[in-house]
């Protein structure tokens, strides 16, 4: 038996066993997880517990056969973990530990006094939602709608992972991605939206998407292996998510990652809007 750790977060197995959790945690099957699970009732590649928003961890499935469930209940989305949930994985039961309440007074403190030191860098942003998500489940048996979601979820990180990007956020039903201009090129970005114009094409549930570039301000928490982004560009991006939508359009461009794509897409102008909280008019392109 593991003790638990003096501090953070973790899962406690049946047997005592503790595991901490620091950054992504995944579970399944294959060896490569964080914590692998010799089980037929588990999925190789299964479920995810994801950190974000300062000290939050939230429970993501991958669209397994036998499904996860977050005290009894098969999850459908990303959920929010608290201390004492139970989180049951094929016929492996863990409790989740996390003692210290996270708030928000908590967090402020954390970014004023303890963040590493914050970059100021040029980033590829995507945002992704699931379309008309609150009619989907209310029409869709809870079982279909598990594998549906869970599947998609996958299937977007895989291509965002395999094009060097990071999904920062989960957001319920859908998430924020991001890639620093660095270490990617156009050309890279380019194949993500194609992946992405695939998965529309074949797969349901329906989905959109926009993509960005712009200055954010990148900083973590080193104790818990955590990084956020900050900044007027984040807050634009999810603005541009809600004007595609107002617009009915499945995925779009801002000004600067069409400037910056130019030739690598096919794009045409939607023209120009405001955005509340953004004083210059904001051009805005579909794919």
């Amino acid at each position: 038996m593991s003790s638990p750790p003096e501090e953070g977060a973790w899962l406690e197995a049946a047997d005592g066993r503790c595991h901490p959790i620091k950054g992504g945690c995944s579970l399944g099957r294959a060896a490569v997880n964080t914590i692998a699970l010799e089980s037929p009732k588990v999925s190789r590649r299964h479920a995810l517990i994801h950190l974000q928003n300062i000290g939050e961890l939230w429970l993501v499935d991958f669209g397994s056969s036998n499904g996860t469930f977050l005290n009894k209940r098969r999850i459908h989305q990303p959920i929010r973990l608290s201390d004492g949930d139970q989180i049951t994985i094929g016929d492996q039961v863990f409790k989740f530990r996390q003692p210290v309440t996270i708030s928000e007074q908590y967090k402020t403190d954390v970014m004023q006094r303890t963040l590493r030191e914050i970059e100021d860098v040029s980033c590829w942003l995507l945002v992704a939602d699931i379309r008309s998500f609150t009619p989907l489940s209310r029409h869709v048996q809870t079982e279909d709608l598990d594998l549906l979601l869970g599947r998609w979820i996958f299937s977007c990180k895989e291509i965002i992972e395999n094009r060097h990007g990071i999904i920062n956020k989960y957001l319920g039903d859908g998430f924020l991605a991001y890639w620093p201009d660095a270490a990617t090129n156009p050309e890279e970005i380019a194949a993500v939206i194609s992946g992405f114009k695939e998965l529309q094409r074949k797969q349901w549930p329906e989905f959109r998407f926009v993509v960005h570039f712009g200055r954010v301000a990148i900083g973590g928490v080193a104790s818990m292996g955590e990084e956020s982004l900050m900044g007027g560009e984040v807050n634009l991006i999810f603005r541009l998510e809600k004007l595609a939508s107002s617009l009915g359009e499945p995925c779009c461009l801002s000004e600067t990652a069409h400037t910056k794509l130019h030739g690598l897409v096919a794009a045409r102008s939607l023209g120009e809007f405001e955005l509340k909280g953004f004083e210059e008019r904001c051009a805005f392109f579909a794919l």
